[in-house]
């Protein structure tokens, strides 16, 4: 179990059982407290901007989901193409170049990848860029392509470069880690606080604070687990395409 996980469980034990727990307290010792507009004042301007961190984390994702499909589209172009155009040995080459790309991309894309690792990956992504491209040459040397074709061609090549760039500077830039925390844990800190307001509705305030702590750290998980579209979690986009390359480029 990773990090995140634990950190998680840890959280949604602790958290909530210690808000109940201090709700119950504060009714224990009669210490309620009215703050009237002050809590919708402070919830509200905090899960706006937390509403926007989320969106936004989320509108990336399905970039990310939209630039994938593109270079699907991009490489079964240049398959076919290739099928009705080139010689069998170029055709083999190009169908080994476009499978090993998106094993390739899987590799880069996984949140655990950094540093040298990092280097190295992206060094085999230009490789295959270069060999796509020496590929396209070998289009010019057919009579059937002309001019315009090569220029779509390049196009494609193009388009599907621009693709990666996106993709990869989705994994790389995210919110910024420090409005993130911030924005953590003054909501967690903030329903601690505000536990003798809670208290103010009796047992039902003590249930209220549980159920709304538990929503809260799952909440952020979630907003987590969309600042990280490429990983191990079941939400994360599934880059495991080995299977799916061998079975459509064929």
């Amino acid at each position: 179990m990773n990090n995140s996980k634990r950190f998680f469980l840890f959280r949604i034990l602790f958290l909530p059982p210690l808000t109940g727990f201090l709700t119950f307290l504060c009714i224990e010792y009669d210490f309620t407290k009215t703050l009237n507009g002050i809590d919708l004042i402070f919830f509200g301007g905090l899960f706006f901007v937390f509403a926007i961190t989320i969106n936004t984390a989320n509108l990336r994702r399905f970039q990310a989901i939209e630039e994938l499909a593109v270079l699907w589209s991009l490489a079964m172009s240049y398959w076919q193409t290739g099928k009705r155009h080139l010689a069998e040995k170029e055709q083999e080459k190009l169908q080994h170049e476009l499978r090993e790309f998106f094993e390739k991309l899987r590799f880069l894309m996984h949140v655990d990848v950094v540093g040298e690792e990092t280097k190295e990956k992206l060094l085999e992504i230009d490789t295959f860029f270069n060999k796509l491209s020496l590929i396209i040459e070998s289009f010019r040397k057919t009579e059937k392509i002309g001019e315009p074709e090569l220029a779509c061609l390049l196009g494609w090549l193009e388009k599907m470069y621009s693709s990666f760039e996106k993709i990869l500077a989705i994994k790389e830039h995210r919110t910024p880690i420090s409005l993130r925390l911030f924005i953590d844990w003054t909501l967690v800190v903030g329903v601690l606080i505000l536990t003798p307001q809670f208290a103010t509705f009796g047992v039902y305030g003590v249930l209220s604070s549980i159920i709304i702590m538990c929503f809260l750290v799952t909440l952020i998980k979630i907003q987590k687990i969309l600042e990280y579209p490429f990983g191990k979690s079941i939400d994360h986009i599934d880059l495991r395409l080995k299977e799916r390359a061998r079975r459509r480029i064929a």
